[in-house]
């Protein structure tokens, strides 16, 4: 029987058809179906010489790739982990260090007296403040500030007696700092704040003082 070039297409179609809507396509040495769960003897390899080989696109909110297996993939680089990405994750050599900062004094009054000690502890670059605190041993003075000033600083205020002549190594900030590649760098003990309070800190210490 003599069967025409169109007949021979609708054939061929439905035969696709019929294939296509099992569980499995024998896809070695064939073509790949859409839509259908395609099976294979060899690894198929997709190779684009003047760019990216292969793209996926899913509908917003699933994933465009799934997998069936725990077992790394080399080579294969991920962006995020639960939507997060490296820079929010602490790193196995991470460590911390304590740094303590002792204070100035300051005549917020203008009157030629000392009024206040501030001390402010910073974190050095390339680490993170993770704590922080305070400590006075004056004879006079009481701490009325202890607390972040600076998203990674610390300050430390201790009102004293303008009649009695105080150190200010006697307060002392202490902030506590993270580094993700290593201990943070520096001596844990500064003679004097490298960067002092804020100047809006100052201006309510300073506003403190005289009212």
């Amino acid at each position: 029987m003599k069967i025409s070039r169109t007949a021979s297409f609708a054939i061929g179609a439905v035969a696709a058809l019929v294939l296509g809507s099992g569980t499995a396509y024998a896809a070695t040495g064939g073509k790949f179906i859409l839509g259908s769960s395609n099976t294979a003897t060899k690894t198929t390899i997709l190779t684009n010489s003047r760019g990216t080989a292969l793209s996926l696109k899913s509908k917003a909110g699933t994933a465009s790739l799934a997998v069936n297996s725990p077992t790394k993939v080399t080579n294969l680089n991920a962006d995020r982990l639960d939507n997060l990405d490296s820079t929010s994750f602490a790193l196995a050599s991470g460590n911390v260090k304590a740094f303590d900062v002792t204070g100035t004094l300051h005549d917020f009054n203008n009157n030629g007296l000392n009024d206040t000690i501030v001390a402010t502890a910073t974190c050095p670059a390339g680490s993170r403040r993770t704590g922080g605190g305070g400590t006075d041993v004056t004879t006079s003075g009481y701490m009325f500030s202890n607390g972040p000033d600076s998203p990674n600083s610390w300050t430390v205020g201790v009102a004293i007696s303008e009649s009695t002549t105080e150190d200010p190594t006697n307060v002392t900030a202490s902030i506590v700092c993270y580094s993700p590649r290593g201990i943070p760098a520096g001596t844990g003990y500064r003679a004097a704040a490298s960067t002092g309070p804020s100047s809006a800190l100052l201006a309510k210490f300073a506003h403190r003082v005289n009212h």
